[in-house]
């Protein structure tokens, strides 16, 4: 509809491009994840998985990244930042970089136990349901110890 300038990148650089850019993405996460706490029984290949599958997300002061009843479909790592968790209107947790939350909803397919909001500016790698069950599926005894523990602190704060 208009004039325009346009530029053009053959194919070859482009692949060279975003090659790069997803080994320099996978290189970052694995870095991160290995000092993950429950990440630490994962053998390098199950880390590399999940570095090339995870989306990170950014979220501002008060937003909610999952809402107590809604069904969960997504696992979540903090990167940076700090996140409340409720239960109702009370606070029941808060998580830092490294903690991670969301793991209730995808082994139980229950709904999400809490709400979970950002406290300032929140990064968030996020794992979707199939990935999650593929790679961390074999986590589950570790995991579920963590829910139990989750469990006791809530019914100890009500």
């Amino acid at each position: 509809a208009s004039s325009c300038k346009l530029w053009s990148l053959d194919r070859t650089s482009f692949k060279v491009i975003v090659v790069a850019a997803a080994m320099l993405k996978r290189e970052i996460y694995q870095g991160f994840l290995e000092k993950v706490p429950i990440l630490e029984t994962c053998n390098p290949g199950e880390i590399q998985t999940l570095a090339d599958s995870l989306a990170e997300e950014t979220y501002v002061d008060g937003s909610v990244i999952c809402e107590q009843g809604a069904e969960g479909n997504y696992f979540y790592i903090i990167k940076e930042g700090t996140a409340k968790c409720y239960v109702g209107d009370k606070e029941v947790a808060a998580l830092n970089t490294g903690n991670y939350f969301g793991e209730v909803a995808l082994m139980t397919n229950k709904a999400r136990q809490a709400t979970v909001k950002a406290e300032g500016e929140l990064k968030v790698l996020a794992l979707d349901r199939a990935t999650f069950t593929r790679v961390l599926g074999n986590m589950e005894d570790i995991m579920k110890r963590n829910m139990e523990k989750y469990k006791e602190f809530v019914m100890g704060e009500l």
